[in-house]
């Protein structure tokens, strides 16, 4: 007997970079297996979707900037969508969209609805809590970014069965930062800097949870230490006034780089010496991940699903998180560490995230996932 085609939609929030390592995921999956759509609760902002340049089916629920309130007919929108495409399984990725993913696969009937959740401590407050007591009952399973995130779903959410939790691990295409051939006296040009500095590097949303502000501090005592030293901040956000204001007013502040976004991150990263990520809190960092897919040695704080990319002290440097001084005193132990020790700290990180973090090896988990809970639900019915 011929296997079922199975009908999966993603449902985001938005379309919008943050998604797009997801969506390489599942597209790659087999097409004559799967069947894929996509779905956003807004088109508010978009000009160009490229899923849909390519050929694949995509809806918009809304074009409302900020969904605050709960709106019926986003509700109705995704029911009917679920309905007439006939779906199978629907991912929904974030609160919002797993908040009306939950309703309309009752009113669908819909046989597996996912929930993923892509950072820590999404259950902020009572309100959340109650929320999620009903939501979660919904779901078939509920998945974390990493496996701080499923522990720290299943910490803020007591009444959840813990076997529905589980962790499914953010990926990058590792060939795409691994397999780039491009000399770092070139890139360093292409950051206006010259061939002979030394790269401390980031690339980050310029927003509080970042804390590029201990990084800045700490870049004060790296350059004292070590005159060749510039720090490279690559990213826009909020905060970027501030910050440049905070390094304006530092003796090295003609070493610091606010250089804004960058569309060529796999080329940019094989300028930088060192890659510094200094977040307060984390889900599972993806910049992490391509800095050590390109081959450059980490420093990173102790948060999140990051002690879990740097499982080891000879993979990367971890420290602890709103602490300028360890920061300080790692970047300078490392940026003063031997040629052939940060070569080994390279192959260490591109070993490990080519058996762990890859789009090979993580979209056979997220394959696996979805026929187990597609056969289980098929059982289910067969036997009802």
């Amino acid at each position: 007997m011929e296997k079922k085609k199975i009908n999966l939609a993603l449902l985001w929030p938005k379309y919008n970079i943050a998604g797009i390592w997801f969506n390489e995921l599942v597209l790659g999956l087999d097409k004559e297996r799967f069947n894929l759509i996509f779905i956003y609760l807004s088109s508010y902002g978009v000009e160009k979707n490229l899923i849909k340049e390519a050929g694949y089916k995509v809806f918009y629920l809304s074009n409302i900037e900020l969904i605050n309130a709960f709106r019926f007919s986003i509700l109705f929108r995704l029911v009917k969508i679920l309905k007439e495409n006939n779906i199978d399984i629907l991912h929904c990725h974030r609160h919002k969209p797993s908040l009306y993913g939950a309703l309309a696969g009752i009113f669908a009937k819909t046989p597996v609805v996912l929930s993923h959740v892509h950072g820590l401590s999404r259950t902020k407050n009572i309100g959340r809590k109650l929320l999620n007591f009903f939501l979660f009952k919904r779901f078939n399973r509920i998945i974390g970014c990493a496996k701080n995130v499923r522990d720290n779903v299943l910490k803020d959410n007591p009444s959840v069965c813990p076997e529905k939790v589980i962790a499914l691990e953010n990926s990058v295409d590792f060939e795409r930062f691994d397999e780039v051939l491009i000399a770092k006296a070139d890139v360093k040009q292409m950051l206006g800097l010259p061939p002979d500095v030394f790269v401390f590097g980031t690339i980050a949303r310029l927003a509080p949870t970042k804390g590029l502000s201990y990084l800045i501090e700490a870049f004060r005592e790296v350059k004292e230490q070590k005159p060749s030293a510039h720090l490279v901040l690559l990213g826009d956000g909020r905060c970027r006034a501030e910050l440049e204001e905070q390094a304006s007013n530092m003796s090295c502040s003609d070493a610091i780089h606010f250089l804004g976004h960058r569309d060529n991150i796999e080329q940019l990263l094989k300028g930088m010496d060192i890659f510094v990520l200094s977040s307060v809190a984390e889900g599972m960092p993806l910049v992490i991940l391509e800095a050590m897919a390109a081959g450059i040695p980490c420093i990173a704080t102790r948060v999140g699903g990051i002690t879990e990319i740097i499982s080891s002290d000879d993979v990367g440097i971890l420290v602890p998180a709103k602490d300028s001084e360890a920061l300080a005193k790692a970047m300078i132990d490392m940026g003063g560490a031997p040629k052939e020790k940060l070569e080994k700290y390279a192959e260490k990180a591109r070993d490990r995230i080519r058996q762990f973090y890859s789009h090979d090896v993580v979209r056979e988990k997220l394959k696996n996932l979805y026929l187990n809970e597609f056969e289980a639900c098929t059982r289910s019915n067969a036997g009802g």
